[in-house]
């Protein structure tokens, strides 16, 4: 369950940042999660609205925007979304990720102190 694991993490670089900018509460998380991070979003807010209790991100939403997995062609430069490796236009191997890598804290909300 490497969800505890991100959880911990959001959690504690907010509570530092918290600290650090003296903001107020923190009333919503906005995370964008890629496909091929293979989290759970329920598990992963499960174990962040468990790590918040106690801290300035007590009762903070955290919102899971998921992003869908799509490659790039290496030849042709067609970017397709499909979970299959071959490039549908000309059936090339040589791919690179465009999209389902994300893992990063879009945006929070916060009172005023």
């Amino acid at each position: 369950m490497h969800e505890l694991s991100l959880a911990d993490a959001i959690v504690s670089a907010l509570v530092k940042k918290c600290e650090e900018e003296g903001w107020g509460a923190v009333r919503v998380v906005n995370l964008r999660v890629g496909a091929l991070r293979q989290v759970f979003p329920e598990m992963l807010r499960f174990a962040f609205e468990t790590l918040v209790k106690d801290t300035p991100l007590s009762g903070a939403a955290l919102e899971i925007e998921e992003v869908p997995l799509s490659w790039r062609c290496g030849e042709c430069g067609s970017v397709w979304a499909e979970e299959t490796g071959v490039c549908p236009l000309c059936g090339s191997f040589r791919r690179e990720t465009v999209s389902g890598m994300e893992l990063e804290i879009q945006s929070v909300e916060v009172e005023a102190p």
